[in-house]
């Protein structure tokens, strides 16, 4: 069926084969059939704006933008969703919210689209999507930046780099910044500056208002504080859409960054074994990445970033570099340059699963072994693992001071393939899984920025002893679960 507004209306009118549908009843469907109630384009910005009624740029089925604006980056997930709403301001978004709420219509809230399981779409429901808010404002006298929430990494990165600062984020092009920092935002810089949200200091957030209305609130450490806490690391889509988030910033002088190739897979569990005795322990200066792929690829790679001397990079890593015959690349440079050879370019849409895991204790022999036959399995389907560094500050800061809970690992873990057609998928998918189920005994818990849908007890793979105050915090401000995906937090 020709997915045009009126068919998607029918759709939803009748409640009929559409996953996560609202059933709407008649006299909401005569209001969305109804232009004037769907759009008010001065809406937002009148002296009294309507909250009745969506503002922003909206994106209908039969818009010719609508597969372009429908579609995020993990291209397994194919939603078909009622409008999508690009949100121009934070009025936009409180008008988006009500507009769901007074109709009993399903939304998702969406920024960067990297979501990896598909939960910031929704078939028949409404895409509220910030990616279109990009302001960043520095104070470098105060140290403070604000960022609006759809701005993505490699924009901040670069906004703060030229002025000689940083914040620490991951290192993905095109990734949005906002997502980023709710889960808790790891990269080459956490272990000398923490994860993304460690450096989160206040942030505005629309929250449900009522039983049919939303506002918008500041949080900070004196205002909302439970939000901002729960805003440090306890994921996006939980307790409303923040609009705008101000970090303190950090000077960051030039930096030493590497890159190791290996091209003998023979090696593979040897380079894993020594790098994990190096990486973890060496002083809070070293951000490291230890990526294999499967054997067919044949490549085995570490870069990363070391706030410190050539010489002194040169000496932590001398025991990979004696590990058969790398190709090795060192340079002085500045934080933003460093960071961009690191990140590359923009990582193309593809169809991809992406579990994720915590090593608290190195790999014994056996572990080891249960990666290396995993990575000799997967033929031709881009299978690999990769792994951060973990320690240095982030041990030094309380599991409960943030949402954010892991903070003691040795390293963090995430195995991955890719796949064009449903055969392939269906051996990606069993692969993947095989590979959770045979690391178990040796890792812990799972990132909830890399999520995985096939996790039993998500809660606390997630978020460990911190979600029973999540779960407060989602009871005082959404205790009717208004804002829900799949392993979105519950209210008592």
């Amino acid at each position: 069926m020709e997915a045009t507004r009126r068919n998607v209306l029918r759709v939803l009118a009748v409640g009929a084969g559409v996953a996560g549908a609202a059933v709407i009843s008649p006299a909401a469907l005569v209001a969305y059939g109804d232009s004037a109630a769907l759009s008010d384009s001065t809406a937002g910005r009148s002296p009294h704006p309507d909250p009745g009624k969506l503002t922003g740029r909206l994106v209908f089925p039969d818009d010719a933008d609508y597969d372009a604006a429908r579609l995020g980056w993990n291209r397994q997930f194919n939603p078909y969703p009622l409008v999508i709403v690009f949100c121009q301001d934070a009025q936009d978004v409180i008008n988006a919210i009500t507009w769901c709420r007074r109709h009993d219509v399903a939304f998702r809230a969406r920024g960067g689209r990297h979501a990896l399981e598909g939960w910031s779409a929704v078939d028949g429901g409404v895409i509220i999507d910030v990616s279109e808010m990009q302001e960043i404002e520095l104070d470098t006298h105060a140290h403070q930046a604000t960022v609006q929430t759809g701005a993505t990494q490699d924009q901040v990165v670069e906004a703060l780099g030229e002025r000689g600062f940083a914040i620490p984020t991951g290192a993905e092009v095109g990734v949005g910044v906002a997502g980023v920092t709710l889960g808790g935002g790891i990269g080459q810089l956490s272990r000398s500056l923490g994860v993304t949200s460690d450096s989160l200091t206040c942030l505005d957030i629309v929250i449900p208002d009522g039983e049919r209305g939303a506002r918008l609130v500041h949080a900070d450490e004196t205002q909302y504080a439970d939000l901002l806490w729960a805003s440090r690391g306890g994921g996006g889509g939980n307790f409303g859409i923040a609009t705008k988030y101000t970090y303190r910033i950090h000077p960051v002088s030039d930096v030493v960054v590497y890159q190791i190739t290996w091209d003998d897979w023979r090696y593979v569990g040897e380079l894993l074994r020594t790098w994990q005795e190096i990486a973890p322990f060496a002083d809070d200066g070293l951000g490291s990445v230890f990526n294999a792929k499967t054997r067919t690829d044949g490549h085995i790679f570490s870069n990363g970033i070391y706030r410190g001397s050539e010489r002194q990079l040169r000496k932590i890593l001398r025991p990979l570099l004696d590990i058969g015959d790398p190709q090795v690349t060192m340079e002085t440079t500045s934080y933003l340059d460093a960071w961009n050879q690191l990140a590359g370019t923009t990582d193309p849409p593809r169809k991809t699963h992406i579990p994720s895991s915590w090593v608290y204790e190195l790999l014994p022999k056996r572990g080891i072994d249960t990666v290396m036959r995993f990575l000799a399995e997967l033929p031709g389907l881009g299978g690999e693992i990769w792994c951060l560094n973990w320690g240095g500050a982030m041990k030094r800061i309380p599991t409960d001071a943030t949402a954010f809970f892991h903070r003691s690992p040795k390293y963090y873990m995430e195995w991955s393939g890719n796949w064009e057609n449903d055969e392939e998928q269906k051996t990606v998918l069993a692969w993947t899984e095989q590979f959770r189920q045979a690391l178990l005994p040796y890792v812990n818990g799972s990132y909830v920025n890399v999520p995985d849908s096939s996790i039993g007890d998500w809660a606390t793979a997630y978020y460990g002893d911190n979600y029973a105050r999540l779960r407060e915090v989602k009871t005082k401000y959404d205790p009717h679960e208004f804002f829900q995906y799949e392993q979105s937090i519950r209210p008592h």
